[in-house]
C-alpha cells in the first residue's frame, strides 16, 4: 500500500519507480553468486577485516591483497569458503554487519538507479519526480541527531543526485570523500555488486570515524552563528520534528531499503549506533620499543594553545616486503638511472681547489707568473700565489612526511569494464613508488634524509611511523618498511609537522626541508570544524619556519589551492594533476627546492 503524495496517479509513480527498482535488482545483479568480481571482493573484504590481520593493518601490508602475479586479483581460498559467494556473505564479514548492510543499501541503490537510467531512458520522469520529491522533505542537516547525519549525507549524494546546501556547508569534508567514493565505485554505467561491496568498505572506515560526539564539533558553524545560538536551533528544529512526526507513516526513503532488511528480523534503524561511535577515542596503549610525545595544539577561539593537548605515538613499524621497491626500481629503470645521473652531477667533489690563497698546500703557478711579470713591471705584486684543497659537501637535510589517511586508498586509472583484472592504482601506491624514486636520487647526491607516514584516531593517538630516520641507511629493512606503507584513518597534520619539525631541528644542516606529501586537507574526527583545522596547520608551520626550516607541500588536490596559498605561501607547495606522474616529478621538484 503506497500513500506518500496521497494522490492516486502521484502513488502509482512511486510504486511503478520502487518496482522498477526492485526489478533492476534482478537485471543488474544485486543477487549474484560466485562471478569473478564477487569472489575477488570478497577475498578483498575478508582480507580487510580478518582478525588475525589486525596488527597489519594497524601500521602496514594491508595492500598485499593485490596478487603477486600481477593480475590485481586477490587469491580466494576456496577451501575455507566453499559457499556461493554473494553480497550478504561478503557484508557478514565486516565487524558490524548491521552498519555495513545499511550502507551498502543504499549505495546498491544509487547503482541500480544509475543503471536504470541509463538503461530505461523512459524512467526518467518517474525516477526525477521520486527524486525531488525526497529532497523537498529533507530535514535540516543541523537538527539532526548526530549519529543520523552520515547516513542521509550518503542517501543525499547517492540517491538525491547530491548533497543540498546546508550539508555541504556544515559537512564538507565529509561530504567531499563521499562524492569522491560514489565517483570511484558507482558512476561507470557497468559497476557491479561488487563494485558496492568495495565501496562500503570505504564508507563503513570513514563512518567509523565519526563519533556522536564529534560530529557535532566538525560542524562549520558560520560566522554570524555561533555555538550557543546554533545549539539553541538545534534544539528547536528536533523538538518541531518531534511535535510533528507520524509515528504510523514510512518515509519513502525508507521504502527503497526495505529488500535489505536483515533476514533474523533487525529492523534498518539506527537505534543503537552508539555501539560503533563511542564518542573520543581513548588513548591507545604502547607497544613494546614505542614513545610517546605530547604536543600543543592551536585553538583558534581561545587564540592561544592548548598545552600537551595531542599526544604523537612514534610506532616501531612493523617489516613489510621488499618486493614493492624491486618492482618500482623495474618499472621505473630508465628514469632511475636518469635521475641518479643528474643528482650525481649536484654532488660537489669531496676537495675542492681553491687558488689566490695567502699560504697553502702548493703555488698557483698561474699566480707566481703574475708575480713576478708585476714585481718587474711596478713593484706592486700580490702575495695570494698559493693553493689549498678544501673539503666541500652539501649542507641539507630533508624529513619526507606522507600523509598515510584513508582518503589515499583512491584509486587512479581503474579500468572500467574489467575493475579487478584492472583495478587501477591506489594513489598511496604512487605516492610510496615517489619515495623510492626519490631515495635513490638523495643516495647518489648524499643529502641527510627521513621518511615518516602518519595517521590518526583522534587527538590521543596521533601515529608516526619512522620508516628511516636521519642516521639510518638506505638498506634491506627500510626498502620493506617502505613496501608495507598502506592507508589508515585521518589527517591530523598539525601534530604531525610539530614532531616532524622537532627530530629536523636536532640536524645540523644550513638547509633544513619538511616536505609533506598529502592528498588533501586535514581532517581528524576530533579536529574541530575546518577552520580550526586549518589555523592549527598554519601555527605548526609557523613554528618551523621560525626555527629555520622550509616546509614544502606536494599535493594533488586542486580544490584546495586557495588554502594551500594560504598555509604555505606562493611558492611553498606544488599541485600535481597527473597523479601518475607524481614519482617522475618529486626528484625534480627537490632539485629545485635544493639549488
Amino acid at each position: 500500500m503506497v500513500t506518500e503524495f496521497g494522490d492516486e496517479d502521484l502513488d502509482f509513480r512511486l510504486y511503478k519507480v520502487l518496482a522498477a527498482h526492485a526489478a533492476g535488482q534482478i537485471e543488474f545483479g544485486t543477487y549474484e553468486r560466485d562471478t569473478d568480481d564477487l569472489r575477488a571482493a570478497y577475498a578483498a573484504l575478508a582480507e580487510a577485516y580478518d582478525p588475525q590481520n589486525q596488527d597489519a593493518r594497524d601500521a602496514f601490508a594491508l595492500d598485499g591483497y593485490i596478487a603477486e602475479s600481477g593480475t590485481g586479483v586477490p587469491p580466494v581460498n576456496h577451501a575455507q569458503d566453499a559457499r556461493a559467494t554473494d553480497y550478504r556473505h561478503a557484508l557478514n564479514l565486516f565487524p558490524i554487519p548491521a552498519l555495513a548492510r545499511r550502507i551498502f543499501g543504499t549505495l546498491e541503490n544509487c547503482r541500480i538507479d544509475r543503471r536504470l537510467r541509463r538503461t530505461y531512458r523512459g524512467l526518467t520522469r518517474d525516477l526525477d519526480l521520486i527524486r525531488e520529491h525526497l529532497r523537498g522533505r529533507r530535514p535540516e542537516i543541523i537538527g539532526l541527531p548526530a549519529s543520523l547525519v552520515p547516513f542521509e549525507l550518503l542517501f543525499q549524494i547517492t540517491m538525491l543526485g547530491g548533497a543540498l546546501d546546508d550539508a555541504r556547508e556544515f559537512y564538507r569534508q565529509i561530504v567531499s570523500e563521499l562524492e569522491t567514493i560514489v565517483a570511484e565505485y558507482l558512476h561507470d554505467g557497468n559497476a557491479t555488486v561488487a563494485d558496492t561491496l568495495m565501496a562500503t568498505s570505504r564508507v563503513y572506515s570513514l563512518f567509523q570515524s565519526i563519533s556522536q560526539e564529534d560530529s557535532e564539533q566538525q560542524i562549520e558553524v558560520p560566522d554570524e552563528l555561533d555555538q550557543e545560538d546554533a545549539s539553541k536551533l538545534a534544539e528547536q528544529m528536533e523538538a518541531l520534528r518531534d511535535a510533528n512526526r507520524q509515528p504510523q507513516r514510512r518515509d519513502a526513503r525508507e521504502l527503497f531499503n526495505a529488500w535489505n532488511a536483515d533476514a533474523e528480523g533487525e529492523g534498518d534503524e539506527l537505534e543503537g549506533s552508539e555501539a560503533w561511535s563511542e564518542g573520543e577515542m581513548p588513548e591507545q596503549d604502547l607497544e613494546a620499543g614505542e614513545v610517546a610525545f605530547n604536543y600543543d595544539e592551536w585553538d583558534r577561539e581561545l587564540v592561544d594553545h592548548r598545552v600537551g593537548w595531542c599526544r604523537v605515538v612514534e610506532k616501531k613499524v612493523k617489516r613489510g616486503d621488499r618486493a614493492f621497491v624491486d618492482d618500482t626500481r623495474e618499472r621505473y629503470k630508465g628514469v632511475v638511472s636518469s635521475i641518479r645521473h643528474q643528482f650525481q652531477l649536484m654532488k660537489p667533489e669531496d676537495l675542492a681547489r681553491i687558488t689566490n690563497e695567502l699560504d697553502g698546500e702548493d703555488y698557483d703557478l698561474n699566480a707566481v707568473v703574475d708575480f713576478f711579470i708585476d714585481r718587474r713591471a711596478d713593484g706592486q705584486q700580490s702575495e695570494r700565489i698559493y693553493t689549498k684543497r678544501l673539503r666541500r659537501r652539501r649542507d641539507v637535510a630533508v624529513s619526507f612526511l606522507l600523509d598515510q589517511s584513508s582518503s589515499t586508498a583512491r584509486t587512479i586509472g581503474r579500468h572500467p569494464l574489467q575493475p579487478y583484472t584492472h583495478p587501477g592504482r591506489r594513489i598511496i601506491e604512487i605516492e610510496k613508488e615517489g619515495l623510492v624514486l626519490m631515495s635513490e636520487a638523495l643516495e647518489a647526491v648524499g643529502d641527510v634524509y627521513a621518511i615518516n607516514g602518519f595517521t590518526s584516531e583522534g587527538r590521543r593517538n596521533v601515529k608516526f611511523y619512522v620508516l628511516k630516520d636521519f642516521g639510518e641507511h638506505y638498506s634491506d629493512e627500510v626498502m620493506r618498511r617502505i613496501g608495507g606503507i598502506t592507508y589508515q584513518n585521518n589527517t591530523r597534520l598539525g601534530a604531525a609537522i610539530r614532531h616532524a619539525t622537532a627530530k629536523l631541528e636536532k640536524q645540523e644542516a644550513r638547509t633544513r626541508l619538511l616536505i609533506v606529501l598529502s592528498d588533501g586537507r586535514p581532517y581528524d574526527h576530533d579536529y574541530g570544524d575546518a577552520r580550526y583545522a586549518r589555523e592549527d596547520t598554519r601555527e605548526a608551520l609557523r613554528q618551523a619556519k621560525t626555527v629555520g626550516i622550509t616546509p614544502f607541500c606536494i599535493t594533488i588536490d586542486r580544490e584546495s589551492e586557495s588554502e594551500l596559498r594560504d598555509l604555505y605561501g606562493e611558492v611553498g607547495y606544488t599541485i600535481i594533476d597527473d597523479v601518475l606522474s607524481l614519482p617522475e616529478r618529486m626528484p625534480g621538484i627537490y632539485r629545485r627546492l635544493t639549488t
